[in-house]
């Protein structure tokens, strides 16, 4: 019977943490220090706004093409709603398909590079195994949430 309880216990504490917002969010993840593809390095704490969205991609995904023309034809309604966009290309070669492929799409939010520790999983937020993923981060409430697949304004903003 306790086992039970505690089993009910645990199920109801997980469920209020997804409906929430998601997981709680450790404050070193602010510290966290992506290479930018321009140059030079940048943290989460660079960003004011109250809504953060890591999104991972890379050149050769078509859905990723999608989300990116999403985000640049709804950049106004982003920032008037406080939501930095930050992406992370996962492109293996890095900066020799990366740059050519910003310039194409005129990519105007920031783009980062991901390093080994973020391809092999081995950064705060673990593995990335689906391209593309966007990780919503809610730092008044400092809660998180991963989500793989393509990103729209319902899933975001459900996530604040």
């Amino acid at each position: 019977m306790k086992k039970i309880i505690l089993f009910l216990s645990l199920f109801i504490l997980i469920d209020c943490y997804l409906i929430k917002g998601g997981i709680p969010l450790r404050d070193e993840v602010y510290d966290y220090r992506f290479k930018r593809l321009d140059g030079g390095y940048s943290t989460l704490n660079e960003f004011s706004d109250d809504t953060i969205l890591i999104y991972f991609f890379s050149s050769y995904c078509l859905p990723c093409i999608k989300d990116i023309e999403y985000f640049k034809s709804e950049m106004e309604y982003f920032h008037k709603n406080r939501v930095s966009i930050i992406g992370v290309g996962m492109d293996y070669n890095r900066e020799i398909t990366l740059a050519p492929f910003v310039d194409y799409y005129k990519i105007a939010f920031p783009v980062m590079i991901a390093d080994n520790s973020i391809i092999e999983g081995r950064w705060i937020f673990g593995k990335i195994s689906e391209i593309p993923s966007t990780i919503i981060i809610n730092k008044r409430e400092k809660r998180y949430r991963i989500i793989s697949g393509n990103i729209n304004k319902e899933i975001i903003f459900e996530s604040r």
